[in-house]
């Protein structure tokens, strides 16, 4: 029979291991016995994570043979909050389980008076979640110029429950903008008060190139630009396509078939891993076809009188028609995506979060859970821990001034033996 192949958990975790001897035999019975064998079996065990106190003694020191030399001593540490009670590591850890795990400040603090420390109040929470946030700006600032120097980038938005300053009790529906470059794998949140061309603006007025979006008017007003060349997604036209399956299911079957067919092309491209030429190739051979066939079917079905004016399958033909060039675009470029899928997978932590926190009490917070979003995002992208890539940059904020060069800070950027050295020390204090 065949060795039943059984999952083994990373090296890296920490092993406790125990030896259990056969009943009834203790250390003094082994000698006479040889071991043949063992078996060992592995089970995934949990230790509370815990707090500790990291003391920072400084010794003050005199010469009394030259007094004139005065009180010497060590300048502390820069630490993120000067005057807080509370390190680089903790910091890192409240705004992590914030954004990734949506855990609201307020139960973080129950962790922490669970713990026994119960001098330390929200407030406090709040104040450095903020204040870690603030120190990551700069390089915030420098992934938006890093994705905006890329010549394709996807856009989508969601809103954001915002508090009003004058009006206790009162919020406002503010707008929170993403924007993603598969190219470098790097996604990146703008936060502003509302949803208005001139607030997707505020970033996108820095941008030049192909931006793939859904069919939102605001983008159709950014397109009008003569630098940008605005594509579709797919995704979005074939949902109207499904929403009218009972209303007219010949034709929406059909038009689903045909870009099932398109999907399943772009499904056997990521498998094969192939680059951007192969996968232009593909597409000229198989996929231009397909849309060619499907763009003359729905224009045919657009002069069809019988169809109703205000019925699904009628907007789903009208939404696909008015775009269908920005649809197809993706099939003459390889580096260009079907749909904007990634962007807008990097959203829905944000609609989770909303669901646990509810409202972002100011816009200047909104803004910080924008570049929150936006760096811890972007180490879900690059399948970096989260958590250990925040403690090694607040710390570096906190010790280095961010130049340009720190654009190799970036999650997307930064050589992982870097994280891999952080990782090491830390389990050496």
């Amino acid at each position: 029979r065949k060795d039943i192949k059984r999952n083994r958990f990373p090296e890296k975790l920490e092993r406790k291991t125990t030896i259990i001897q056969p009943s009834g035999i203790d250390i003094e019975n082994l000698k006479g016995l040889t071991q043949i064998g063992k078996d060992v079996t592995e089970l995934l065990a949990y230790r509370p994570a815990s707090l500790y106190v990291k003391e920072i003694i400084r010794p003050r020191l005199v010469d009394k043979k030259d007094e004139d030399k005065g009180v010497m001593q060590a300048a502390i540490p820069p630490r993120i909050v000067p005057k807080g009670m509370v390190d680089e590591s903790l910091l890192a850890e409240i705004i992590n389980e914030k954004i990734q795990f949506h855990t609201p400040v307020h139960r973080f603090s129950k962790k922490i008076k669970q713990a026994g420390v119960d001098f330390i109040s929200e407030n406090n929470l709040y104040n450095w979640f903020h204040a870690g946030a603030a120190s990551l700006v700069p390089v915030y600032d420098l992934l938006i110029e890093d994705i905006l120097a890329q010549h394709y980038i996807q856009g989508d938005e969601t809103r954001m429950q915002v508090l009003k300053k004058n009006k206790p009790g009162a919020s406002h529906r503010g707008q929170m903008w993403a924007f993603m470059s598969p190219t470098i794998n790097a996604v990146a949140f703008n936060y502003e008060p509302t949803r208005s061309s001139k607030s997707a603006n505020v970033i996108l007025d820095k941008f030049s190139g192909t931006l793939q979006v859904d069919g939102y008017k605001v983008y159709e007003t950014i397109g009008k630009r003569k630098d940008i060349d605005l594509i579709y997604c797919m995704a979005h036209s074939r949902r109207k396509f499904y929403e009218a399956k009972d209303v007219a299911p010949d034709i929406a079957n059909y038009v689903l078939g045909q870009i099932q067919l398109l999907y399943a092309l772009e499904a056997h491209c990521r498998k094969e891993k192939f680059t951007f030429k192969q996968r232009l190739d593909i597409r000229q051979q198989k996929a231009v076809p397909i849309l060619k066939e499907l763009g003359e079917y729905l224009l045919e079905k657009s002069g069809d009188r019988t169809i109703l004016p205000k019925s699904l399958i009628r907007k789903a033909i009208d939404y696909a028609l008015k775009r269908w060039k920005g649809l197809s675009t993706y099939a003459h470029n390889g580096e260009l995506e079907i749909d904007n899928n990634l962007v807008e997978n990097t959203i829905r932590p944000i609609a989770l979060g909303r669901k646990n926190y509810m409202f972002a009490g100011s816009d200047q917070a909104a803004q910080h859970l924008a570049v929150l979003y936006s760096i811890i995002g972007t180490c879900l992208k690059n399948n970096i821990n989260a958590y250990t890539y925040l403690h090694w940059l607040l710390k570096k904020v906190a010790t280095n001034k961010v130049t340009s060069e720190a654009v190799n800070w970036l999650p997307h950027r930064i050589n992982p033996e870097i994280l891999k050295k952080f990782e090491a020390e830390l389990r050496e204090e």
